[in-house]
């Protein structure tokens, strides 16, 4: 078993023990008025926080006299980077509760605002703070007794509508959608936009290798692209850039109509492109939601988890969703299925496509 799948059990099993019997050691508080520093943990990916980042706006204004600081990780610090939020960055590891509640406490809350929505890693290290508390509680967790103010965390909308919840819960809210920093003038004269479909084929997370399209799948989409007129960039992390590397090659098309852009573009210069090409053809993963934040076309490809779930929320994008009868069985991220590897293969280029043709008359009109 792998570690983090060991992590994930230990943090239910054990979690689910002691929440309640550390939640009964202090009574519910009401919410600080007039915060002087909050901290909002959101410590993983990067489309998560980019889902999060109007809630986070949001809090900022609420209180607009506090210091609001993003406890985050590794992965996600570009992401918090281009938050439009006025925000200071603590980069924080949750796999250890009582390390990461130490660290917390140094960075004195008056107030610490979970946007995490299952581990309880995360609620029992907001608890050891002694600040004000808010979190989200999925349905049967007990989480909900580690917080001061404990919001229903719900499977059945888009994860923005649950960010959006807790905003209103803390009466910041309406939130209106995601919220990055803009930099046009980043988009460089050798990125023309126009007739460029990016394409991306790396997901991320504990179940990159489910949510992945087949190989054979995307090589028949490429041809297809360029035979109508397109030009192709495969966008990724430097990490990408040898499976990208022999993706084109067995695509054996002329490098002027595919190009690699692995590790090649910052996220904010990544952003400028994808709200001015054609289209983004991605897997779930967080360029969908990047693609979302500048209002961009894309046609995200989903089978372990949902489009209603997980897609992109830009009123441009399309979320396609593979026909298998398992499709959707992640909620959250961490879940398991028997048929977990076949699923995104159900999903068929000539559905890709089709989507395409019907769009071709307004791409080209743009």
């Amino acid at each position: 078993m792998r570690s983090g799948e060991l992590g994930r059990k230990l943090d239910q099993s054990v979690g689910t023990v002691i929440a309640p019997m550390i939640g009964a050691m202090r009574r519910k508080a009401p919410m600080p008025r007039n915060p002087r520093r909050i901290v909002v943990i959101e410590p993983t990916a990067i489309g998560d926080t980019l889902i999060g980042s109007g809630c986070i706006l949001a809090l900022t204004k609420r209180f607009p006299r506090a210091t609001v600081i993003v406890a985050h990780g590794p992965s996600n610090a570009a992401a918090v980077e281009i938050l439009l939020a006025p925000v200071e960055m603590a980069q924080i590891s949750f796999t250890n509760p009582l390390k990461a509640g130490m660290k917390l406490r140094s960075l004195a809350p008056d107030i610490v605002v979970d946007l995490c929505p299952w581990p309880y890693a995360t609620a029992l290290a907001a608890r050891m703070t002694g600040a004000w508390t808010a979190g989200f509680v999925p349905q049967g967790s007990r989480r909900g007794s580690l917080y001061d103010l404990a919001v229903p965390h719900h499977i059945d909308r888009h994860e923005s509508r649950n960010l959006w919840a807790m905003a209103d819960a803390l009466g910041a809210g309406p939130v209106s959608g995601m919220a990055i920093k803009r930099h046009r003038a980043l988009l460089e004269a050798d990125l023309d936009p126009r007739g460029l479909v990016l394409c991306h084929i790396a997901a991320g997370g504990s179940r990159a290798a489910a949510k992945a399209w087949p190989m054979h799948h995307w090589r028949k989409l490429i041809h297809a692209l360029v035979q109508r007129g397109y030009r192709v960039g495969l966008t990724g992390t430097s990490k990408d850039q040898r499976v990208v590397d022999d993706l084109i090659q067995r695509v054996a098309l002329p490098n002027e109509r595919v190009t690699n852009l692995c590790g090649k573009l910052s996220l904010s210069l990544l952003a400028e492109l994808l709200a001015e090409v054609d289209m983004l053809i991605s897997v779930d993963t967080g360029v969908l939601h990047l693609s979302a934040a500048v209002n961009g076309r894309s046609i995200g490809l989903h089978g372990p988890t949902r489009a209603a779930r997980w897609g992109s929320s830009s009123p441009h994008a399309i979320g396609l969703d593979a026909p298998h009868p398992y499709a959707g069985y992640i909620n959250y991220g961490f879940e398991q299925h028997s048929s977990a590897m076949q699923i995104m293969a159900t999903l068929r280029p000539s559905q890709v496509l089709t989507v395409m043709d019907g769009l071709a008359p307004s791409l080209q009109a743009g």
